[in-house]
């Protein structure tokens, strides 16, 4: 009696057995119970009552461990008789059913229940089953925080007990259930730096991937294990060993704490037993080399060409990551993109929101053409837009605006999407979407009032609610470029931006100095601080010197939009894009001849490199480029002719794609640069009317003034204009209706009705008409013999502001003052005093020959009315007039005198004058002096008969 109740003492308290757990520890994991831990001390749990017997925990021990054991045996096993498990018995069940079910046991409530048992009794765990507890719930999927606490708090105090094993096993099973343990893994990066020699290579690879897998910062291990790594040559790193070590260092971001050539030798390593590697870990391997920032051709090029023939095997997480990776890395190959996109496009149903969006980032990125990959990812990416997040719905729109992709639907759809998102979208997301839309410039279905401006109008209460705190030089730019790309006003957002930027120049490359300066110019947003500090930032910081040939353009383009004086800082962009014109663009060429004519600035050198380039180049130059550098030259009064030769002959076979703006910018430059270009002006006769109707009310006055201007008629058009006009003079500003009844009556042209509407504007807005305005005006109006005297006489004393006129308009003045006396008017114009006459070499000419014949006059007489005749005979009225190109209009068939002309003639015979006209073009057909004697002869003849 006495030997059967020690023997079940023995059974119920097992010191005797302590060894023997020890051994069967090693052979069937550890149970948990009185062992032997790592470092041989002996712990032994405080006996409880509640639990079964000794001989009982290894029945049920070996029933868990037994090789034909079922995952339901177990399991039921544990639900029996789990509240009487030991803590060996309830670690070994945990590994064995993770071992055996996986993921398919996290939901069964009895793991659920398995997992309480164990956080209970976590402090009699050993260190072995800390390590392989934590494993099995991580590997089973479970959601069960409050174990993982548990365990933390335990391990952490007695990491000592752990072997390498143990630390390696604890540390994948946080970072895989997502479990933070900053206190856990800051002890075990500091037990482990000291021990490496104990690891293994997969040991040092899981212990990496695992430190970056839960974003626990380590540096220092990190380090010693890359040396670790290297000291055994990596030669004992399989396929899978150097895709994680590689993931984890580009992960956690400390690549460049490693040893010099670290990143080489794996991608060594790597090209040995490239065959070895599993899909995702070649897809793992690129993303590491690409997200370090590694160059790896060698590595990049063997990748490419294994990958296409193991594609089928590639998930769709892999797919997205090798696209990104070589996108990334810059790498050129496009059979790899080709193969991509060929095997994705079948398969984009299987891809989640963060695939689409990154293989769509990879396409744009690479440069790839890939339109029908694109219009497969916008058709699955539509109806699925609840599953992206922020950066993956900015990066979404990002990728197919810069791949060039029109897709209107689902533009319209992300935006409807991110508007009630905005607040998750952090600075960069909402530059890139805001770029994105403003580079697509999208058109849809929607009114762009209906969709565009309350999108954007969010984003700018989204950048304006964070006060531009998060927002880097790129994003600020980008943000601002996109907002007047697309037009939309946001004063409130671009008023913060010229408050916050100017500190923050210092950061801002070329570009984004470039870009900014661009998007005010464009928005009308007066910020002469910021511009200020702009031209600073390029001429003091020496931010100038990396400015490419587009910031150059872009920038000079800004500032004389802006009305921006800054004239060092024009200098320093004449001298820096002169040279490198080649650079350049034709935008850009013409957008910098522009720039410094809208400014003022004088730049000959500049302007006569242009010439050169842009006559060499014409082919390269569309319709708006050559309007607009004609404007230029002609606005900055520089003489170039044979660049305007060059742009007529490159213009007259392109008139019909040029728009109103530009029809009308060419011949206003022709013509105010003097350069006679008669077929050019015929041809934009001919195409002009049809598209009065998108002329501008400056348009159409620049047009009219121009052909007259050039002395060039063409009936058809001035009629055209006038019933253009006529509709829209409303919209006319003062400078307009001088310009307009300017060039009618110059050419000569009746067009009564006009000039009736014309009147009426005049009476109606006096106070917007300089005294210039209404001078030439009412010279206009006495040129076309407006009968209206009462007007004439009106504007002529309104004008008559002192020291308000030049000579020309004091000169047009005195015209309509006498044409109003001589129509019995009161007028107040003072009489005009001429300035010393300038007479031809024509005129001279014909006085010699008038000499000749005997013919007494005065050269150069003024009358006491104050006109001016070449030739006269006072006492009998008689004069000769010689008029050049100047006073001559060129119709369709023949030339005509102007209206200038014409008006003094009738003027002069209203006076009782008689007067006979010598024309250029016929005294320059005659041969020699018995032509010209005869001519002159029958000139004063037929002038003396008919007075």
């Amino acid at each position: 009696m006495h030997r059967r109740m020690e023997k079940r003492r023995r059974e119920e308290e097992g010191p005797r057995l302590r060894k023997s757990f020890g051994r069967e520890q090693r052979c069937n994991g550890d149970w948990g119970g009185p062992h032997r831990n790592d470092r041989g001390d002996w712990r032994r749990r405080p006996h409880s009552s509640t639990y079964a017997p000794r001989w009982q925990q290894i029945q049920w021990g070996k029933q868990i461990t037994s090789r034909g054991a079922t995952l339901e045996a177990i399991l039921s096993l544990f639900d029996a008789h789990g509240d009487k498990f030991e803590a060996r018995n309830l670690a070994t069940t945990a590994h064995r059913i993770a071992k055996i079910g996986g993921r398919s046991v996290r939901h069964d409530p009895r793991v659920m229940r398995l997992a309480n048992e164990c956080q209970t009794r976590v402090r009699d765990f050993s260190a072995r089953a800390l390590a392989n507890t934590a494993w099995a719930f991580a590997k089973a999927g479970a959601q069960v925080p409050g174990l993982f606490a548990a365990i933390a708090e335990a391990a952490a105090a007695r990491l000592g007990e752990f072997n390498a094993q143990a630390l390696v096993n604890t540390t994948w099973a946080f970072a895989t259930a997502s479990i933070a343990a900053p206190r856990l893994f800051g002890a075990i990066a500091e037990a482990a730096a000291s021990r490496l020699d104990e690891f293994n290579a997969q040991a040092l690879a899981n212990t990496t991937w695992a430190f970056a897998k839960a974003r626990a910062e380590a540096p220092l291990l990190f380090r010693a294990i890359a040396y670790a790594a290297m000291s055994r040559r990596l030669g004992e790193f399989n396929a899978q060993d150097l895709a994680n070590t590689a993931w984890a260092f580009a992960t956690a971001g400390v690549e460049k704490t490693a040893p010099p050539r670290f990143f080489e030798k794996i991608a060594d390593a790597a090209l040995s037993q490239l065959g070895d590697f599993k899909p995702q870990e070649l897809a793992n391997l690129t993303w590491a080399f690409a997200k370090a920032a590694v160059d790896a051709p060698r590595l990049f090029e063997a990748i490419a060409g294994a990958i296409p023939a193991r594609l089928g095997d590639f998930e769709p997480q892999n797919l997205a990551n090798a696209a990104w990776a070589y996108a990334k890395s810059r790498v050129d190959a496009p059979g790899l993109f080709a193969a991509i996109a060929a095997e994705a496009v079948p398969r984009l149903d299987e891809f989640n929101a963060q695939n689409l969006a990154n293989t769509a980032w990879a396409f744009a990125t690479a440069g790839v053409e890939a339109r029908r990959f694109f219009e497969a990812i916008a058709e699955t990416a539509a109806s699925r837009l609840d599953e992206f997040n922020a950066q993956a719905l900015a990066n979404t729109v990002w990728a197919f605006a810069t791949a060039g992709v029109e897709a209107p639907l689902l533009f319209a759809a992300i935006a409807d999407a991110a508007m009630s998102r905005l607040d998750d979208f952090n600075a960069q997301n909402l530059a890139n979407a805001a770029w994105a839309f403003a580079k697509a410039r999208v058109e849809d279905d929607y009114e762009e009032e209906e969709v565009m401006q309350p999108f954007f109008a969010a984003i700018a209460d989204a950048v304006l609610l964070r006060r531009l705190r998060d927002f880097v030089p790129q994003d600020v730019a980008n943000t601002a470029w996109a907002f007047a790309t697309m037009g939309v006003e946001a004063p409130r957002m671009f008023e913060a931006i010229a408050d916050v930027a100017p500190s923050r120049l210092a950061d801002f490359t070329p570009q984004n100095l470039a870009n900014t300066a661009w998007a005010f110019a464009k928005s009308g947003i007066e910020a002469p601080r910021l511009f200020a500090a702009i031209a600073d930032a390029a001429l003091v910081q020496k931010k100038l010197d990396g400015f490419c040939a587009q910031n150059l353009a872009n920038a000079t383009w800004a500032f004389a939009t802006a009305g921006i004086e800054a004239p060092r800082f024009f200098a320093a962009i004449a001298k820096a894009a002169r040279p490198r014109l080649g650079e350049f663009n034709a935008q850009g060429v013409s957008n910098m001849a522009w720039a410094f004519a809208t400014a003022g600035f004088e730049a000959p050198q500049l302007f006569a490199a242009i010439a050169r380039v842009v006559a060499s180049r014409l082919g390269d130059y569309n319709e708006q480029n050559l309007a607009n550098t004609a404007w230029a030259f002609a606005k900055s009064g520089v003489r170039a002719p044979l660049l305007f030769d060059a742009i007529a002959r490159g213009a007259l076979s392109r008139l019909g794609s040029f728009v109103a703006q530009d029809l009308a910018n060419t011949v206003w430059a022709f013509a105010t640069a003097d350069f006679e270009a008669p077929r050019l002006f015929e041809a934009v006769a001919d195409v002009a009317p049809e598209k009065l109707r998108n002329f501008k009310p400056q348009n159409l006055a620049n047009t009219a003034w121009a052909f007259a201007k050039a002395g060039v008629d063409s009936p058809r058009l001035f009629g055209a204009i006038a019933d253009a006009a006529r509709s829209r003079l409303d919209a006319f500003s003062a400078q307009n209706v001088a310009n307009t009844v300017w060039a009618f009556a110059t050419v000569g042209v009746v067009a009564p009705r006009l000039f009736a509407a014309i009147a009426d504007v005049v009476r109606s807005r006096p106070a917007e008409f300089t005294a210039r305005h209404l001078a030439i005006t009412a010279w206009a109006f006495a040129c076309v013999d407006w009968k209206d005297h009462q007007f004439l006489a009106g504007l002529a004393a309104a004008a008559e502001i002192p020291n308000a006129l030049g000579e020309r308009e004091r000169s047009q003045l005195h015209l309509v003052s006498l044409h109003c006396r001589l129509a019995d008017q009161a007028c107040s114009a003072a009489c005009h005093q001429y300035s010393a006459p300038r007479p031809s070499q024509l005129q001279r000419d014909v006085a010699s020959a008038l000499e000749r014949l005997g013919w007494p006059h005065v050269f150069e007489h003024v009358t006491a009315e104050g006109l001016s005749l070449d030739m006269a005979h006072p006492d009998t009225k008689r004069a000769v007039e010689v008029d050049g190109p100047t006073h001559y209009i060129k119709g369709p068939r023949q030339w005509h005198a102007n209206g200038p002309t014409e008006f003094k003639t009738r003027l002069l015979h209203q006076l009782g004058w008689d007067v006979a006209r010598v024309p250029f073009f016929e005294w320059d057909a005659l041969d020699g002096e018995p032509e010209q004697d005869s001519y002159l002869r029958a000139k004063l003849h037929i002038a003396t008969t008919c007075g």
